[in-house]
């Protein structure tokens, strides 16, 4: 699938960098080094997924094979999903910079993916000048952390760190930041009951300068995704800080009552090359991206077009149709779109422009059901592959 939108794109910076660490570390050229580092891949890929930990994960950047597996494997797909949910709130919501200075925040930073994504997208596509600060309770990780954003960043970029832990607002340096970014770190908050997770929301909240930004990234598991949208539920019912994002309102979401799917993105992206090579032994699946996220602002937005619908599903190719579902104003819907008069490969093609969290609309009257007569007669509001022109 095509990905037109050039903020969803891995620096060729980032991939020289820690390709360079695999030699350094290997002492073995590219190929070489990234066939001995991809028995580090697998092992966190287990530790990810399969072999979860009930409780505190270990320091797994403290062994200097598995920081660099990360970083060739595993980083790259975090720093792209930072960029797609800071795109969201910018290209789709109209979330403005709040200053041409911006202070970035970047809790449980591990070796930097979320903090440095977010600084090298407000650089390269909104002049901004950016000073970067990584939290993270591995001193391995904010070395490398540190490391990663000065290869990737302007070389004028300050990047400072703190040992510090995620959860605990008391080891952050102090305020007020433009940004902060908790990427995939809630995950591992597991001790932390409903409650001390909105107390932790509360922190950031009054950590953060006016009009700034909170970007919260989670995996796209089914526990984790929902973890994460009963937070942003709560915080919206507490009147902690408006959500504006990717929920389009603040009514609470209906997959959680239904309790069979979850919400969370599929998103199309380019493989840099090395996380490919090291794949031809792991056969993951790595066409999408898929994650969940929740973004806040106190900044005054646009308001969303009221028949603005939110695709929470796959994008289904049946029989005679193209079948998905969405959220509008709190409530499910399954759209269904005729594919009669179109060729195998023009239905393939249409299907292929939607993706799992776009934005769209049509103009009939609200239902738990509605069947479109063709594609003319849904519009795509927001969609991921693309980006609005600055």
């Amino acid at each position: 699938m095509l990905v037109t939108n050039p903020r969803l794109q891995y620096p060729a910076s980032a991939e020289a960098y820690w390709l360079q660490q695999a030699q350094e570390l290997t002492l073995l050229n590219d190929a070489e080094a990234l066939e001995r580092l991809t028995p580090s891949v697998a092992q966190l890929s287990d530790l990810f997924t399969t072999e979860r930990p009930a409780k505190n994960f270990p320091d797994y950047f403290s062994d200097s094979h598995q920081l660099v597996a990360y970083g060739l494997f595993f980083l790259p797909q975090s720093f792209v999903r930072t960029g797609f949910a800071l795109s969201h709130a910018i290209d789709f919501r109209k979330w403005k910079p709040p200053g041409k200075t911006l202070r970035i925040l970047d809790l449980g930073s591990g070796p930097g993916s979320c903090g440095t994504s977010v600084a090298h997208q407000l650089q390269t596509y909104h002049s901004a000048t950016t000073d970067l600060t990584f939290v993270d309770r591995s001193p391995t990780a904010l070395a490398a952390a540190e490391n990663f954003a000065h290869a990737v960043l302007k070389k004028d970029t300050p990047v400072s760190s703190r040992i510090g832990d995620a959860s605990r607002p008391e080891t952050w340096p102090s305020g007020p930041y433009d940004i902060i970014v908790a990427g995939f770190v809630l995950n591992e908050m597991s001790r932390l009951g409903p409650q001390e997770l909105l107390d932790w929301m509360q922190s950031m909240s009054d950590a953060l300068a006016p009009g700034g930004l909170i970007l919260i990234l989670e995996p796209a598991l089914k526990i984790t995704s929902e973890r994460l949208q009963r937070l942003s539920d709560a915080v919206v019912a507490h009147k902690i800080i408006p959500r504006i994002g990717p929920d389009l309102d603040d009514a609470p979401c209906p997959q959680l009552a239904a309790g069979v799917h979850w919400s969370h993105e599929v998103r199309a992206w380019s493989i840099p090359i090395a996380t490919e090579i090291i794949n031809r032994q792991l056969h993951r699946d790595l066409r999408e991206i898929r994650f969940s996220f929740s973004s806040f602002s106190t900044q005054a937005l646009p308001p969303i077009p009221t028949q603005a619908i939110r695709i929470v599903s796959d994008i289904q190719i049946i029989k005679g149709l193209v079948r998905f579902i969405g959220i509008s104003h709190g409530a499910l819907q399954t759209v269904e779109v005729s594919t009669r008069g179109l060729s195998k490969h023009d239905i393939k093609a249409r299907a292929a422009m939607l993706e799992r969290g776009d934005t769209v609309a049509h103009t009939l009257p609200p239902a738990s059901k509605v069947r479109l007569p063709d594609f003319d007669s849904l519009q795509v509001i927001w969609s991921g592959q693309r980006t609005a022109s600055n």
